[in-house]
């Protein structure tokens, strides 16, 4: 595939690149759309980096095979929500609903689906900053309240975005984290909250989906890339990004040695979409990409396909001894039981995420 480069692309604007994107995941997703006709999805987590994809996705295909579906969407501030996204004011299909995750008001009417994204109380910007027991309370208590408006109202399907940071350490020589990873973080690990909440939350939504009958899928989410990913946040690959388009370095604030793994947020739509439909209940998939890459050398490639003349600056050394903290997941459940797949190269991923941030930039 050609390297990235804005002047390849002309005119291009960044929606155009957003919504191509879109439309390819929307075209793999094929038949499976029409499960999905005049249903009534409660969405929260809707106005995150996910979220505007998941939302996006959807007014497409409705627009695109006449679904007829609708998505209320629960949110503390729709007015700052659609100022960033504004094509989704202009749809009759999304509705927002005003409140706070840990105690909103139910909303009127009956519901087929349930996606609950919600984890954190506090903007994007400062999550990294937000208060441990603020961070576990507010997903813990949100993930209740979800549960509670599924019961009420009967809604039959509920798909839970889990993450895997409710792994605990990897055992010597093990590559990949299976669903069945029996550590869990340290107790007295603060960084580590989201971590404690999002695994509080799986037992929750077991317990209400064995006593009330709502059949539960979860998505332990790892890492992504694509248009939209945060470039200012603690996201590497965005940082890098960032730097390797604007900045005189792309700089690793670490020794590199970490390991991750990416799926393009294209592919993590059909992975997302498919699990809502067709999650097998009670069971948790790991979602994301199983090709592992360190992150200095995530760095360097970043360098290489946008900015090949930049030097790469590692700020920190790296200690031998020390085992490599890895973080990675085995794909081969939903792989196996769904089809999925990694199917957009994280080569192609840095391209997309680094086309639509220059142009959007423009």
């Amino acid at each position: 595939m050609m390297r990235f480069s804005t002047t390849t692309h002309g005119s291009v604007t960044a929606r155009d690149v957003f919504l191509s994107d879109v439309d390819a995941s929307i075209a793999r997703l094929g038949k499976q759309w029409s499960y999905l006709r005049n249903a009534q999805l409660f969405i929260t987590g809707g106005t995150g980096y996910i979220g505007r994809w998941l939302l996006e996705t959807l007014v497409r295909a409705n627009e695109l095979h006449g679904l007829n579906l609708n998505a209320t969407v629960l949110t503390r501030s729709p007015e700052a929500f659609l100022r960033t996204a504004p094509e989704l004011a202009r749809t009759s299909c999304i509705q927002f609903h005003l409140g706070d995750v840990r105690d909103f008001s139910y909303p009127q009417g009956t519901f087929t689906h349930v996606i609950h994204g919600a984890a954190t109380s506090a903007g994007a910007t400062y999550h990294q900053l937000e208060d441990p027991l603020t961070k576990f309370e507010t997903t813990f208590d949100g993930t209740r309240r979800t549960l509670e408006f599924a019961v009420a109202r009967k809604v039959p399907r509920f798909l839970m975005l889990g993450s895997g940071s409710l792994y605990g350490p990897m055992a010597v020589g093990q590559q990949k984290y299976v669903e069945n990873h029996d550590s869990a973080p340290s107790l007295d690990n603060m960084t580590a909250a989201m971590g404690h909440a999002k695994r509080s939350a799986e037992f929750l939504t077991a317990c209400y989906g064995q006593r009330y009958g709502i059949s539960i899928s979860t998505a332990r989410c790892f890492t992504f890339a694509g248009p939209y990913l945060p470039l200012d946040m603690h996201y590497a690959l965005g940082n890098f990004v960032r730097d390797a388009l604007w900045n005189d370095s792309i700089t690793v604030a670490g020794d590199g040695t970490p390991v991750r793994s990416y799926l393009f947020t294209g592919d993590l739509v059909v992975w997302l979409i498919t699990l809502l439909l067709a999650g097998q209940a009670g069971l948790a998939y790991n979602v994301g990409s199983d090709q592992a890459i360190s992150i200095g050398d995530l760095a360097r490639l970043v360098g290489s396909r946008v900015a090949p003349k930049k030097e790469v600056r590692v700020l920190a050394q790296s200690t031998s001894g020390i085992s490599v903290h890895r973080y990675v997941p085995d794909i081969s459940r939903a792989r196996k039981a769904l089809g999925l797949d990694v199917w957009t190269s994280l080569e192609q991923a840095i391209d997309r995420t680094a086309l639509f941030a220059s142009k959007a930039n423009n």
